[in-house]
């Protein structure tokens, strides 16, 4: 079986995060939110190219990993022209703000902030702020709004100005590179009831949820299951690894080392991906219900 960070699955791992649908479909006008078409439509790399595998394997970090993959590719092909990464706005000696790209295409220089999302829809599925993260204090809603009010208007503020004029750069537009994937209670999922919040592309990612409690009883022994650790949790598998039996997995995602919410992709015959879902224990739902129902209280 291929390894963790094998050629092929580097890029299998760019690929989607050029290609897959953005998850946020139309936000606010003020900034670039690509449709799909565009995210159809940029170039790939040769497979040739050794991609770069996580810099830190034993404490990978899902963004860093998702921004050094863009990086890579933004260095490694015509269209677009990289001036920066990851570039610090310093205000009284702390960090303001970083963009992460600045990216110049036909003589215009655009902001470009990469975010890389799964949330997981717990109450109103129409509400942003009802959909919750592995981690429940992130939310869709917490996100979009961190998006336009912070991220995305950095190069506005006087301190980027400052930076950008000694640079000899002018920010002319910002764009928002977001992806990941929406997660559906199991029987919405299956039904493919896939009511969202009106800021998400229509055809966005999706998978499911369950609790640990109802896991074993949606699934069984005739497929084969992973349980996805986070260098997993972009492209979806092709032989990457081995699957596990039902039993196996259930131990797994209830033992003591059992994280809140747990990543698991189910497998055919031939070890390929037919659907991906968190299983969540009763700390994560209980989390997701304290913090629905706190917002549900400022909106009133």
């Amino acid at each position: 079986m291929p390894s963790m960070h094998s050629k092929d699955r580097q890029h299998r791992d760019l690929e989607w995060a050029l290609h897959s649908t953005p998850l946020v479909g139309e936000g606010t006008p003020a900034f670039i939110w690509p449709s799909s078409t565009w995210f159809a439509n940029l170039p790939s790399l040769p497979r040739s190219l050794n991609l770069p595998a996580p810099k830190y394997p034993n404490h990978f970090r899902l963004g860093h990993h998702f921004e050094r993959l863009l990086e890579y590719w933004l260095n490694h092909q015509r269209y677009f022209d990289l001036m920066a990464a990851n570039l610090q706005i310093n205000q009284d000696k702390r960090t303001l703000g970083e963009f992460d790209f600045l990216v110049k295409h036909k003589e215009k220089v655009a902001h470009w902030e990469t975010a890389i999302k799964f949330y997981l829809v717990y109450g109103d599925n129409e509400n942003p702020f009802h959909w919750f993260g592995p981690n429940p204090k992130d939310s869709l809603g917490d996100k979009y709004t961190h998006l336009i009010n912070h991220q995305l208007p950095l190069s506005e503020h006087p301190d980027s100005i400052k930076l950008l004029s000694e640079m000899s750069i002018e920010v002319d537009s910002a764009l928002c590179f977001m992806k990941g994937r929406l997660f559906y209670p199991f029987e919405q999922f299956f039904l493919e009831e896939f009511l969202h919040p009106s800021i998400v592309n229509p055809n966005h990612g999706k998978g499911w949820w369950l609790t640990t409690s109802a896991f074993t009883l949606h699934f069984d022994n005739t497929r084969q299951y992973k349980l996805l650790e986070k260098s997993y949790w972009l492209a979806p598998l092709e032989k990457d690894i081995k699957g596990e039996s039902l039993d196996s997995i259930s131990k797994r995602i209830t033992g003591p080392k059992a994280q809140t919410a747990s990543l698991i992709a189910v497998l055919d015959d031939d070890d390929k991906e037919l659907s991906r879902g968190f299983v969540v224990n009763e700390n994560w739902i209980n989390l997701a219900s304290s913090k629905s129902l706190h917002r549900d209280k400022l909106q009133r």
